[in-house]
């Protein structure tokens, strides 16, 4: 009968959900072969959140949490970011974030983080995540990593520089449960000691990575040269666009902690010595520098 799939239905949603997954840009392009295949391909337009420098996406997607069944969002969204382009106000921000409680990914300006945000995340199974402390909980001297929030994370990127007064915050990582990649993300990087601290006391670490921003490769190379630490699992990571590797990461294309882990894996397979390596790219692109001391 014209109409009727000629593979088994599961076959067929399979490739076309690999199709969307793989080429995101042609899903608009396949919610219009039939109803069966809207249906299927909807919610995968919506896996992947990222709130900025699309505005016209940005508007679509707020309108349709006021449109769609508040379900939809909550079985859809799996990685959100609310990046530097955003320009939804906070309470917009906050009353998508409730809608998508299948979150597992998030990521944020620190504009967008606020106490008010706490009580929304601890109900979530986050897993990675991207924050500012003292944002989210007012003050670095009110963080506490035994917060629900936390209870979860295996991925956590530090989005501000703490000062050598606040870095007692470092010594707290150790308490949380889940912990296997760390990524400090600042423009001066943290001392020795802390580096140190961390590979020892956290006990489930499996990277850490220490991130500079591009204009910063000097002293990112600086840093990976003469860092006395010679610990399998550190990584000097380097980036041009930070939210652009988030969206390929959430993705499930190679990011910074891919990239960063192949140094590891590397280097317990002997094809590396201890060395600091130099991750520097963003997306797909990247090149690695064994940096001698």
């Amino acid at each position: 009968m014209a109409g009727e799939p000629f593979l088994p239905i599961e076959l067929e949603r399979e490739i076309f959900e690999i199709s969307a997954i793989r080429h995101p840009e042609i899903a608009p392009v396949l919610l219009r072969v039939a109803r069966r295949v809207f249906i299927w391909i909807e919610p995968l337009l919506y896996r992947v959140m990222r709130v900025g420098k699309s505005r016209r996406r940005a508007a679509a997607f707020l309108k349709a949490t006021k449109t769609k069944p508040p379900a939809f969002f909550a079985a859809s969204v799996r990685a959100l970011c609310f990046d530097n382009y955003c320009d939804w106000s906070v309470d917009e921000a906050r009353n998508v974030l409730k809608l998508c409680r299948g979150v597992t990914n998030f990521a944020a300006t620190d504009r967008f983080y606020t106490p008010a945000m706490l009580p929304v995340l601890a109900t979530m199974r986050i897993q990675r995540l991207d924050v500012c402390l003292a944002a989210l909980f007012g003050s670095f001297e009110a963080t506490h990593f035994t917060h629900p929030l936390f209870s979860r994370i295996t991925h956590l990127t530090m989005g501000e520089r703490l000062s050598s007064v606040e870095e007692h915050i470092y010594a707290n990582l150790r308490t949380l449960p889940a912990l296997t990649h760390l990524c400090l993300h600042s423009v001066v990087s943290p001392t020795t000691c802390t580096l140190e601290l961390l590979l020892t006391d956290c006990v489930r670490l499996e990277l850490l990575v220490v991130l500079w921003e591009q204009l910063s490769i000097v002293s990112a190379t600086r840093m990976a040269a003469n860092t006395p630490l010679r610990d399998v699992r550190l990584v000097v990571g380097v980036y041009s666009h930070c939210w652009v590797d988030w969206n390929t990461g959430a993705a499930g294309l190679p990011n910074l902690w891919t990239r960063a882990e192949n140094v590891v894996a590397q280097r317990r397979g002997g094809e590396l010595d201890g060395t600091v390596c130099l991750v520097q790219g963003t997306g797909t692109e990247a090149h690695i520098w064994r940096v001698c001391g």
